[in-house]
């Protein structure tokens, strides 16, 4: 008797590995940064069709239990030609839609990427300066390498890998790994562990009011945060996110996460320095958490000179970044 073939499980890393190594074999692919921007826009609309697509079940299932029957035609024209989620979930336009995407040809995939953000990002007010023009139709990656990587891409589901996993900022971490670790070394560009993430957000507790951080990354402690909050049944209508971000590519990526997961959020007009120009100047915060970039060369500006955030403490030296995180960390915890 045949042995039943065991089923493969869906690796994370694997997937990406292959992505990977067909962007790194393609053409125009490319720098490091491009082809993480890439991948992480890919992955971003494809969570977030799968999303929508999770919404028009839910709210088919929810029309049979009422006795209606989803596949009439007046039916379809009053619910699912322009549908309504009240769960934060985003009604995509046909084009922005997963599967329109997926089963696109592979010559047209380039552009059909691109309509598809474009689409998104005039149609959102929170996914407004999410994605960069052009990102796919720039690079103009060969049909066949797109293609692999838009099938690769499609494996990964909240179905196979949960759907409280902060699975974005998963994709960023393994990038930041993988493709450029002594470039984001140098350049200060980490993502903090989910088990730190998780233990300064059970130390807090941030259950109700605001929460900021000053260098938010990709806004994984608001996540967790989020997350911690539905594990003890909060509410998270109460909770309302504050953070800045100082380089524009991580800026974007905190926008798409928190989005995707309908976390109200505030994240000022664009990315830049907390140190160097404060978006939130004059607010005060319930909870502050943060990881500050404690590796940093060159953060010193002039005007920091008699900064008032120093008041209590010795202004940090220009070059020695461990008091420069200590004096961060400081600073971080005075809250209202």
């Amino acid at each position: 008797m045949a042995k039943k073939k065991t089923e493969e499980k869906i690796n994370l890393d694997s997937i990406l590995f292959k992505c990977r190594d067909i962007l790194r074999q393609a053409r125009n692919s490319g720098s490091f940064f491009e082809k993480r921007d890439m991948m992480l826009t890919l992955v971003f609309l494809r969570f977030i069709g799968e999303k929508f697509e999770d919404g028009v079940e839910k709210l088919r299932q929810n029309l049979i239990e009422q006795g209606i029957d989803p596949d009439d035609e007046d039916i379809i024209a009053a619910f699912f030609d322009d549908p309504t989620f009240t769960d934060g979930t985003y009604n995509l336009p046909i084009e922005a839609r997963w599967s329109t995407i997926i089963n696109t040809s592979a010559p047209d995939l380039n552009v059909a990427l691109d309509t598809a953000l474009h689409s998104i990002a005039t149609s959102s007010k929170d996914l407004k300066g999410c994605f960069v023009e052009g990102t796919f139709t720039t690079r103009n990656l060969a049909p066949n390498d797109i293609k692999k990587i838009v099938d690769e891409v499609n494996k990964i589901s909240h179905k196979a890998f949960g759907e409280e996993k902060d699975l974005i900022g998963r994709v960023y971490e393994y990038f930041l790994k993988e493709f450029a670790v002594n470039a984001t070394k140098e350049e200060g560009e980490y993502y903090t562990p989910h088990d730190v993430v998780q233990l300064i957000a059970a130390m807090i507790e941030p259950f109700d009011g605001t929460i900021y951080d000053p260098c938010c990354g990709s806004g994984g402690m608001f996540i967790q945060s989020v997350d911690l909050v539905k594990i003890k049944q909060g509410d998270i209508s109460r909770i309302d996110v504050y953070g800045q971000e100082k380089e524009p590519a991580t800026y974007r990526l905190a926008k798409m996460n928190l989005a995707l997961r309908g976390i109200s959020h505030h994240l000022g007009e664009m990315s830049d320095s907390s140190f160097t120009h404060d978006l939130h100047k004059g607010l005060y915060f319930n909870y502050i958490m943060a990881n500050p970039p404690f590796n940093l060369k060159g953060w010193y500006d002039k005007n920091l000179k008699n900064d008032a955030r120093w008041a209590d403490y010795t202004t940090p030296p220009e070059k020695q970044c461990k008091l420069c995180m200590d004096s961060s960390y400081a600073l971080s915890f005075e809250t209202a």
